[in-house]
């Protein structure tokens, strides 16, 4: 049995072995090499050498190679569960019905996992680009577990930096401009006052340099702005700021999570991202607003009714429920009997 360094298998740099006895029978299956400290330190420094690469990959590219992992483990399970069995004992029912087939699912949950995220990631763009982040219903806040911040923000900050501002009528052009100057310099107000109470700005901030020599380099645009490093009661988390900007914070439990994206006076829409049904009908029945989305953000079907909670609103637009705010009701009974004296008149007066 050889060691697996740097993308090969390699004998160890020692001359020492090790033998694999089968517990069942006492004979030996298999000699081991025994690592030396430089084969650590060899495994060690592959791995920084293999860690820049691996960390700049795309959730999806992580997906990808998990998945295949996961394609050739399956591939060989029967393999495995023998050579599991050979080395442990377990019987091969243990392990060709459940060792061997819970680590492929292991590895194919962890490509999920990446490819979730990514999904996640793109929602966020999407959602907080759509009309130049000037929706009632655009993505503001992303509030993103801790072990999955900075991947989230890197994904984000790197799809942002490829958006393409430009003319309008350009089929090409991902984002246009802000409706006016004046909107323009709202939104550039929140990005300088945030910066100045200590904001990360990760991307964006300030005006696009790809127009510059263009006919739209003194349009009312502002470039994708990804915001991190503020605090939850901050004026960039608690204002609407009807912009493409994005502002993300950690959280460390679901409580939390919930309890910092109901800490608002709005309450149009919001959306989770999670592959546990638990959680994603928790937030559905918890976050407080008129519109929740799971897995998705912004999809607008004209079936569905579209209204918030608190200072968002009242009442609903589309769907069957809308009608009720373009009726009024008016109550009109016609006696059509002819009785003089109606049987509940006994219950006023007995003549």
């Amino acid at each position: 049995m050889h060691q697996y360094i740097g993308g090969r298998l390699r004998r160890a740099l020692g001359e020492q072995t090790a033998p694999v006895i089968d517990p069942a029978t006492g004979r030996t299956v298999a000699v081991a090499d025994l690592a030396t400290v430089a084969d650590v330190d060899a495994a060690v420094c592959a791995a920084r050498g293999a860690f820049p690469q691996w960390s700049r990959a795309t959730p999806g590219e992580r997906s990808a190679a998990l998945h295949r992992l996961a394609d050739l483990l399956d591939e060989r399970s029967g393999e495995l569960a023998r050579v599991e069995s050979s080395q442990t004992g377990k019987p091969i029912r243990l392990s060709g019905g459940f060792d061997v087939p819970g680590t492929v699912d292991n590895v194919a949950f962890f490509a999920g996992a990446a490819r979730h995220l990514e999904a996640a990631i793109h929602g966020a763009v999407a959602g907080s680009l759509i009309n130049t982040g000037q929706d009632c219903t655009a993505v503001t806040r992303a509030y993103v577990h801790r072990s999955l911040f900075d991947e989230f923000v890197d994904g984000v900050a790197e799809l942002y930096a490829k958006v393409r501002l430009g003319d309008p009528f350009d089929e090409a052009t991902d984002l246009g401009p802000l409706s006016s100057y004046r909107q323009r310099d709202s939104v550039a107000g929140y990005v300088e006052r945030a910066r100045g109470y200590g904001a990360k700005i990760v991307v964006g901030g300030e005006r696009p340099a790809q127009l510059r020599g263009t006919p739209y380099a003194d349009g009312a645009y502002c470039r994708p702005t990804l915001v991190t490093g503020v605090s939850q009661d901050s004026e960039i988390v608690r204002q609407e700021i009807f912009g493409p900007v994005l502002v993300a914070l950690p959280f460390d439990g679901d409580d939390e999570a919930i309890r910092l994206a109901n800490d608002t006076p709005y309450g149009l829409a919001a959306s989770a991202w999670t592959k546990d049904l638990v959680r994603a009908h928790r937030a559905g029945r918890e976050l407080a607003a008129g519109c929740v989305w799971i897995n998705d953000h912004i999809p607008i079907l004209s079936e569905m009714p579209h209204g918030g909670f608190k200072q968002s609103g009242y009442g609903k637009d589309m769907s069957a429920y809308s009608f009720e705010e373009y009726t009024q009701v008016k109550h009109v009974m016609h006696d059509l009997t002819g009785i003089a004296r109606k049987s509940w008149h006994r219950t006023v007066f007995m003549d």
